[in-house]
C-alpha cells in the first residue's frame, strides 16, 4: 500500500524552464515508487511552466509561485520548508529520472548512519545529442567529506537525503552562492552522516553549453574562495590537509585561467605552488605555453578538468 511506504519529497526549483519541462514531470510519473510529491517553486516564471505544471491533475504536485524573485539557493530553501517526505530529492527542469530511480536509491537508505545517496547516471550533451556515464568505476561511500573536498563530481539530480539531515545543519542552502550551492550544501551532510552509493545509471543531468555552468567560469572562482573562507574557520582540524590543499589548487586554476581568458596572459606562477599537489596542473602548465584557443582544444580533448 502507498501510504505504508516513505513519502519522498521532490523539488523542483523553476525559472523560465518550459523547454524540456513536461519531460521532467513525466519521468516522475513513470516512476516504478509511487509514493511521492513535487514540491514545484516556481521563481517568478514569466514562460509557460506554469501553465505546463497546473496541467497535471495531480494532487501530490504541491505548486508555489515565489512571492519575490530569488537566488537559486534562496529558492531552494524555500522549496525546503515545504516539503512533507521524510525522504527529499532534487530534479531540477530539464533533468530526467529513470523509471527506477526513487526505488533503488531508497533502498540505499539500508543503515540508519546514511543521510545521503548519490547514484550512476549519464550526462546528456545537448547540442552534440550525445551522453556520457557519470562514473566508469563504482564510488566511494561512508564517511566522504574528507574525499569531497579534495574531488567532487556529484550530480544533483543523483541525490536523495533524509529530511532529518536539515536538523543537523546550521543553515541549509548558502544563497551567496549560484554556482556551488550544491556542492556546498552536500559536503556540508557529508560531514554530518555517512553517505551511500548505487552504481545503476538512474538519472540524465542535461549539459547546455549555455548555461551558467559553462559561460559564467568566474563565478566558481569566486564561490569557492568564499566556501574556502568558511570551511577552514568552521573545520579547522583540515588545515594543511592533503584534501584542502587539492581544494586550493582548483582554485589556482580557475584563476589561472579567468585571468588568462580576461588579460590573455598566462599567470604561470598561480599554479606553481600546487603543480606537485595535483598532478593534472603539470600538463596545464606544460600547455600554457601555446595560446589560449589551443588550451582548450587539447583539455577537451584528452577529457581533462580541474
Amino acid at each position: 500500500m502507498r501510504d505504508k511506504k516513505p513519502l519522498i519529497s521532490i523539488i523542483m526549483n523553476c525559472y523560465n524552464s518550459d523547454q524540456y519541462l513536461e519531460e521532467a514531470i513525466n519521468s516522475i510519473f513513470f516512476q516504478t515508487y509511487k509514493n511521492w510529491e513535487i514540491i514545484f517553486w516556481d521563481n517568478q516564471s514569466v514562460d509557460r511552466s506554469a501553465e505546463i505544471v497546473k496541467s497535471y491533475r495531480d494532487q501530490r504536485i504541491k505548486y508555489f509561485y515565489a512571492p519575490t524573485h530569488t537566488t537559486l539557493g534562496e529558492a531552494r530553501n524555500k522549496a525546503l520548508e515545504k516539503v512533507n517526505g521524510e525522504f527529499i530529492s532534487f530534479l531540477d527542469c530539464d533533468d530526467l529520472y529513470l523509471s527506477e530511480k526513487l526505488e533503488k536509491t531508497l533502498n540505499a537508505f539500508n543503515e540508519n548512519e546514511i543521510g545521503l545517496v548519490y547514484t550512476n547516471g549519464y550526462t546528456l550533451y545537448n547540442n552534440e545529442n550525445k551522453k556520457k556515464v557519470f562514473y566508469k568505476e563504482i564510488q566511494s561511500t561512508g564517511d566522504l567529506f574528507v574525499d569531497w573536498l579534495s574531488s567532487y563530481q556529484v550530480m544533483i539530480p543523483s541525490v536523495m537525503f533524509r529530511k532529518n539531515v536539515l536538523n543537523d545543519l546550521e543553515y541549509w542552502f548558502d544563497t551567496r552562492f549560484n554556482m556551488i550551492e550544491e556542492f556546498d550544501f552536500f559536503i556540508r551532510i557529508s560531514k554530518k552522516w555517512k553517505v551511500n552509493y548505487c552504481h545503476e545509471n538512474l538519472c540524465v543531468w542535461r549539459a547546455h553549453v549555455g548555461s551558467l555552468t559553462w559561460t559564467k567560469k568566474e563565478f566558481f572562482e569566486q564561490e569557492n574562495k568564499q566556501f574556502l573562507e568558511c570551511i577552514v574557520i568552521k573545520y579547522p582540524e583540515i588545515a594543511n590537509t592533503i584534501s584542502l590543499n587539492k581544494f586550493k589548487a582548483k582554485i589556482a586554476y580557475q584563476e589561472f585561467y579567468n585571468t588568462w581568458n580576461k588579460k590573455n596572459k598566462a599567470e604561470r606562477k598561480l599554479l606553481i605552488p600546487y603543480l606537485f599537489v595535483e598532478k593534472r596542473l603539470i600538463l596545464v602548465y606544460i600547455f600554457s605555453f601555446l595560446n589560449l584557443n589551443s588550451f582548450n582544444k587539447i583539455l577537451k580533448k584528452l577529457g581533462k578538468n580541474v
